[in-house]
């Protein structure tokens, strides 16, 4: 037990030291904690299996993950965005005839905690609570990563082009992806055309806003339908403002009852 708690007081000590000299090479951490370089980097390899640390693919230094900066105003996020993002889910559906869903960043992907909960909508492709949608290849991944803090979506980017395969050339053209991020910003809200990414299906078309939540993006909400089933000026006159105002009152509600988000 000793052994035990030795170790994680060595743990919690390195997370202080990066987080007070962020971004913190090899060096820096063993003169800030005293630790020899090897206990170290046993220590460092731990948290970044975990998840807490990543370390920069430019200069190799160690920075604390996006979720460890607010760790504990996330602990009831997901619960208080599903029960409130219900009933605001199903007025949209009951309003245009298309399923909606509500998703938080895991990791490198976008998770669904909440979706419309009533079957009379026009199309027949019902995500279940729990789906996750890559990052790069989504219209509710494209919406968070654009309106995200730069510090957020470097840590995201940074991770993606660690781990390789199509994600990581994706993340690696830069000018793709500024140009995309770009576009979101301008005009609002992301746009998925169908076929445009590989998924499960093809067909669906989609956009997505941000939620904001005292000024910080905490989840994005989307509109989703069949290709051909949404005329191109749809999306601008009445799908798009309507989603903007249900992302605004999901934010209302959290923020007037004071919810841990």
């Amino acid at each position: 037990m000793e052994k035990s708690i030795r170790v994680l007081a060595r743990g919690l000590q390195v997370i202080k030291a990066i987080r007070n000299q962020s971004p913190a090479s090899l060096l820096q951490l063993h003169q800030a904690t005293g630790l020899a370089k090897s206990t170290l980097l046993r220590v460092l390899n731990t948290l970044l299996q975990q998840g807490w640390v990543y370390r920069g693919l430019s200069d190799g230094s160690y920075r604390l993950c996006f979720r460890l900066h607010h760790l504990g105003d996330n602990l009831l996020a997901a619960d208080a965005l599903a029960e409130a993002a219900g009933p605001i889910l199903d007025t949209l559906q009951a309003d245009l005839l298309r399923p909606s869903y509500v998703a938080v960043r895991r990791g490198l992907a976008m998770e669904v905690i909440e979706r419309t909960r009533k079957n009379r909508v026009v199309e027949a492709h019902p995500e279940v609570v729990g789906v996750q949608a890559e990052i790069l290849r989504s219209a509710i991944g494209h919406a968070y990563l654009a309106f995200c803090s730069e510090t957020e979506r470097e840590e995201i980017i940074e991770r993606i082009i660690a781990g390789g395969g199509e994600s990581a050339r994706m993340a690696s053209d830069k000018v793709w992806l500024d140009q995309e991020l770009h576009q979101v910003k301008r005009q609002g809200y992301s746009q998925r055309v169908a076929r445009q990414w590989p998924a499960p299906a093809q067909d669906l078309c989609a956009i997505a806003v941000p939620v904001f939540i005292q000024g910080r993006v905490k989840a994005c909400i989307n509109i989703v339908w069949t290709e051909g089933s949404v005329e191109p000026a749809a999306i601008e006159r009445s799908l798009y403002p309507r989603l903007r105002e249900a992302a605004d009152s999901l934010s209302s509600v959290l923020e007037d009852a004071d919810a841990v988000i």
